[in-house]
C-alpha cells in the first residue's frame, strides 16, 4: 500500500507488540479523523467523540498493548477510482479547499444526511485508506485479523454520491483493492459482512455483478420504509450476471431484534453459506447501531451478542478478518461492543451475558423466506428448518445483563413479565428495556436519524403490553388507593386475613389475564402466518402479471418489427419482378442476336467455301500453266512468255494479299465481340443468380441478411446497366462457348494459301 501516512499514531502499542500475543491485531486509531465535524459546532450522532470513546475503552481495558497500533494512512485516488467516479474523488478532495463553510454546506445540501467542514477531506482520505492497509497487512500475513476505529463510515456510499454520513466506501476500496491491485497475495474470494442496522445500499451496487465478492447484510427494512429506503434492501435482490446469488439480504421487518435473532441469521444462513463460499479474508463493516439503546437503530444486541457473531466469523479464512467502524451512536453501548470484538480477535472468552430469549417469530418467517430465495444457488440452504431455530436444551449462557448495558439496573423487571413483539418464550426469559431515547433535542434534523419515514408496522405483541400498561395503570391509580383505606383501622391479624385473601384474587386475576393473553398471542401468531402467506401469494401474483406484462409488450414489438420487415419484403419484390421482366426483354434481344449470329456464321462458311474455291481454282491454274508452258515457249517468243508469267504471279499476288486482308480483319472483329461477349456472359449469369434467390428470400428475413443480399443485388443491376450504357449494347449473350469452338473449327486450323509460280 502505497497510501500517504498522517503520521499520527496514537496508543501506547506503537506499532510493535507490547505484550505477548499469539494473534497478531491491528487497531487503526488516528485522532486526524475527529476533525470532521459539524460546522457551525452543533452536536449530531456521528460525532468525533464516536471514535474517542472506542479508543478510550480499549486504552482502559488494556487491550491496547497487546495489539498492533497504526496510525492512519491516506489512500491514493487511483485506488479510490477502483469503486468510485473521477468526479465524486475530485469533488470530496476539494472540499476542504474551499475557503467558506457555507460553499461546503451548498455541496453537503446536494446530498442526503451530510455535513461538511475544512477537515472532512483529509479524515475521508484517512478512513479509506486506512482500511485498505490493515486489510493489506493481514492479507499479506503481516497481521492476523484488524480493527480500523474509522470516520467518517462508508457503506452508504456509492459509486458517485455520498450519502448517510458516508463520503468514501471504505470497505468497498478495500476489497477492490485487494482484488485488483494486488493479485499477488492470493486473495481471490472476499466476504463482506454487514451488520449494521442499516442497509449497506453502496457496498451492494458496486460488487452487484462481481461473484469473486459475496456480501451479506442484515439489517432493519421495514417494508422499504428504513434508512436508506427503497427495495434495495429487499432479500429479493440477490445480484445480476455473473454476480446472481452473491448478494444476500437478511431485512428485520421490525424493531426489537435482539442477540437471538441475529444468531439463527447466521447460524442458518451466513455460516452455511459461508463453507460453501470459502472466503479467502472477511471484511467486516461493523456498525454497533443495532446495539441497545442506540437512537437510530431501534434494536437490542449486547456486547455478547456481537462477540459471537465474530467469534463464529472467525472459523473461516484461516481467522483474516478485518473490521471497520461503519454506525453506532450510543457512545457507551458502542465503546463496550468494540471491546467485546477485540477481545474476541486477542482470543479472550466472550462475555458471558445473554438475553435468554428465542427469535421473534418474525424472524423464523423471514429466514425461511430467504433460505428459499437463495438455495437455487446454495445447495446448503435447501434444507427444510424446525421451527425452534435455536436449541432449547443448551440455552444461551446468562449473567447479568444490566451489567452489559449503558443503562441503571432499575429499567429491568422480572423474569415472569411478558415481551412485546410476540417473542417465542425460552428459559430464563428477561425483559428488555425501553428502546426509546431519552432524549432527542440534540440530534440534527437528517433524514438519516428517523426511525421510519414513510410508514411504522406495529409490533405483533403490541396489544397484549398494551393490556398489561392499563391493568398496572389500574393498580396504581385504583387499587391500590382502595387497598389503603380499607386497611386503615384494621388490626394486624385482620390486615394479613385482607392481604392473603387479596393476593388470592390477584393469583386468580392475573392467571386469567395471563391465559387471555397467551390465547391472544397464539391468535395474532396464527394471523401472522396467513398474512405472510397471503403477502408471498401476491408478491408472486404481482411478479407473475409484471412478466407477462413484459412478454406482451416484446410481441407487440416483434409484430411491428414483422410488419415493417413485410412492406419492406414487398417492396423489394416488386422491384425483383420489374428486374425480371426487364431480364427477360433482354433474353429475347439474346434470341434475336444468336439469330443474327447464325446468319452470320452462314455467312463465314460461304466466305471460307469461296476462298477454298478460290484455292483450288488458283492451284489448277498454276498447274495448268506448268503444263501449258513448254508448249507455249515453242510457240510464242521470249518476251511474250515473260510478259504472261508476270501478270500470273501479279495476279496471284493480288488475290493472296486481298484474302489475307479480308481474313485478318475478320479475326480481329470476331476476337473483339467475342470478348465483349463474355464480359456480358458473366453479367448476365450474375443477375440470373439473384434472380434465383428472390425465391428464397423469406429464408433470408429469419438469418437478417435480407438488406444485404438486396443491396448486393441492386450493385450488381447497377455495374449491368453501367455496362449497357458505356458500350451502348440494349442486349445480353449467353453461351459464347458456342462461338469460341466456331472460331477454333473453322478459322483456328486454316492456313492462308500459297501460290508457287515455276520460272
Amino acid at each position: 500500500m502505497a497510501g500517504e501516512s498522517s503520521g499520527k499514531k496514537c496508543g501506547d502499542g506503537d506499532g510493535k507488540v507490547a505484550g505477548k500475543s499469539q494473534r497478531k491485531v491491528g487497531l487503526v486509531y488516528d485522532e486526524t479523523m475527529c476533525k470532521h465535524d459539524t460546522p457551525d459546532g452543533e452536536v449530531d450522532v456521528e460525532c468525533p467523540d464516536r471514535i474517542r470513546v472506542i479508543w478510550k475503552k480499549l486504552q482502559l481495558a488494556g487491550v491496547t498493548q497487546r495489539c498492533v497500533v497504526l496510525g492512519g494512512s491516506k489512500a491514493e485516488d487511483k485506488h479510490l477510482k477502483l469503486v468510485h467516479t473521477k468526479k465524486h474523488v475530485n469533488l470530496v478532495r476539494s472540499i476542504s479547499t474551499k475557503r467558506k463553510d457555507s460553499r461546503r454546506n451548498k455541496i453537503a445540501s446536494q446530498f442526503n444526511s451530510i455535513y461538511l467542514n475544512g477537515g472532512s477531506s483529509e479524515a475521508a482520505y484517512l478512513a479509506a485508506g486506512s482500511v485498505v492497509n490493515v486489510a493489506e497487512k493481514v492479507a499479506e500475513g503481516e497481521l492476523d485479523c484488524g480493527f480500523a476505529i474509522v470516520r467518517p463510515p462508508g457503506h452508504h456510499a456509492e459509486a458517485d454520491e455520498a450519502m448517510g454520513f458516508c463520503l468514501f466506501n471504505n470497505v468497498a476500496v478495500a476489497a477492490s483493492y485487494l482484488l485488483n491491485e494486488r493479485p499477488d497475495l492470493g486473495v481471490k474470494k472476499i466476504l463482506i459482512v454487514d451488520w449494521d442496522i442499516h442497509h449497506g445500499n453502496g457496498t451492494q451496487k458496486m460488487f452487484w455483478k462481481d461473484p469473486r465478492v459475496l456480501i451479506f447484510s442484515v439489517h432493519r427494512y421495514d417494508d422499504g420504509s428504513f434508512y436508506p429506503f427503497g427495495d434495495d434492501g429487499n432479500y429479493n435482490m440477490v445480484g445480476e450476471g455473473p454476480g446472481e446469488g452473491f448478494n444476500i439480504n437478511v431485512p428485520w421487518e421490525q424493531g426489537g431484534c435482539g442477540d437471538a435473532d441475529y444468531f439463527a441469521a447466521w447460524d442458518h444462513i451466513l455460516i452455511p453459506v459461508t463453507k460453501e463460499f470459502n472466503p479467502d479474508i472477511i471484511l467486516l463493516s461493523a456498525g454497533f447501531d443495532a446495539a441497545i439503546g442506540d437512537p437510530l437503530g431501534g434494536c437490542c444486541v449486547t456486547p455478547y451478542g456481537y462477540s459471537v457473531m465474530l467469534k463464529k466469523l472467525m472459523e473461516f479464512a484461516q481467522g483474516k478478518i478485518v473490521l471497520a467502524l461503519e454506525g453506532g451512536y450510543n457512545l457507551e453501548s458502542m465503546a463496550k461492543s468494540s471491546l467485546a470484538c477485540v477481545q474476541v480477535l486477542l482470543d479472550d472468552k466472550p462475555v458471558q451475558c445473554s438475553s435468554g430469549t428465542y427469535p421473534l417469530e418474525s424472524t423464523r418467517h423471514l429466514i425461511q423466506a430467504v433460505r428459499k430465495r437463495l438455495c437455487v444457488y446454495w445447495p446448503s440452504l435447501a434444507e427444510e428448518l424446525s421451527w425452534k431455530l435455536v436449541d432449547q436444551k443448551t440455552p444461551t449462557p446468562v449473567g447479568h445483563l444490566s451489567s452489559c448495558l449503558p443503562f441503571p439496573s432499575s429499567l429491568f423487571v422480572g423474569r415472569e413479565s411478558v415481551v412485546s413483539g410476540a417473542r417465542t418464550e425460552g428459559p430464563n426469559l428477561t425483559v428488555l428495556p425501553s428502546l426509546e431515547p431519552r432524549s432527542t433535542s440534540h440530534i440534527l434534523p437528517h433524514s438519516h436519524l428517523s426511525v421510519t419515514k414513510k410508514r411504522k408496522a406495529p409490533a405483533s405483541g403490541s396489544t397484549s403490553s398494551r393490556r398489561f400498561s392499563e391493568l398496572e395503570d389500574v393498580i396504581v391509580e385504583k387499587v391500590l388507593p382502595s387497598f389503603q383505606e380499607e386497611l386503615t383501622g384494621m388490626e394486624f391479624e385482620d390486615r394479613i386475613a385482607f392481604g392473603k385473601e387479596s393476593s388470592f384474587k390477584a393469583i386468580v386475576m392475573f392467571d386469567h389475564l395471563a391465559q387471555e393473553n397467551r390465547e391472544l398471542r397464539y391468535k395474532i401468531s396464527a394471523a401472522s402466518d396467513a398474512l405472510m402467506a397471503s403477502n408471498e401469494k401476491l408478491k408472486n401474483l404481482s411478479a407473475e402479471r409484471n412478466s407477462a406484462d413484459a412478454l406482451l409488450r416484446e410481441v407487440e414489438e416483434l409484430k411491428s418489427l414483422l410488419a415493417a420487415r413485410d412492406g419492406e419484403l414487398e417492396a423489394k419484390r416488386k422491384e425483383l419482378k420489374a428486374k425480371d421482366k426487364e431480364l427477360e426483354a433482354r433474353l429475347m434481344l439474346v434470341g434475336a442476336r444468336e439469330d443474327e449470329m447464325r446468319g452470320l456464321r452462314a455467312k463465314i462458311e460461304s466466305l471460307l467455301r469461296e476462298r477454298n474455291e478460290g484455292v483450288a481454282k488458283a492451284e489448277r491454274l498454276d498447274k495448268e500453266l506448268q503444263e501449258d508452258r513448254p508448249r507455249s515457249r515453242l510457240e510464242n517468243d521470249d518476251t511474250d512468255m515473260d510478259s504472261e508469267d508476270e501478270d500470273i504471279e501479279t495476279l496471284s499476288q493480288k488475290f493472296k494479299k486481298d484474302i489475307n486482308l479480308v481474313f485478318e480483319k475478320f479475326r480481329k472483329d470476331t476476337e473483339l465481340f467475342i470478348g465483349e461477349l463474355k464480359k456480358e456472359r458473366e453479367h448476365a449469369i450474375t443477375a440470373a443468380v439473384i434472380t434465383t434467390r428472390y425465391q428464397v428470400c423469406r429464408k433470408w428475413k429469419s438469418q437478417g441478411t435480407l438488406s444485404g443480399e438486396l443491396k448486393f443485388a441492386a450493385e450488381v443491376y447497377s455495374k449491368l446497366r453501367s455496362l449497357v450504357e458505356e458500350h451502348g449494347k440494349s442486349h445480353i449473350y449467353p453461351c459464347v462457348e458456342m462461338y469460341e469452338e466456331a472460331w477454333k473449327e473453322f478459322v483456328g486450323p486454316r492456313h492462308h494459301p500459297t501460290v508457287t509460280v515455276k520460272t
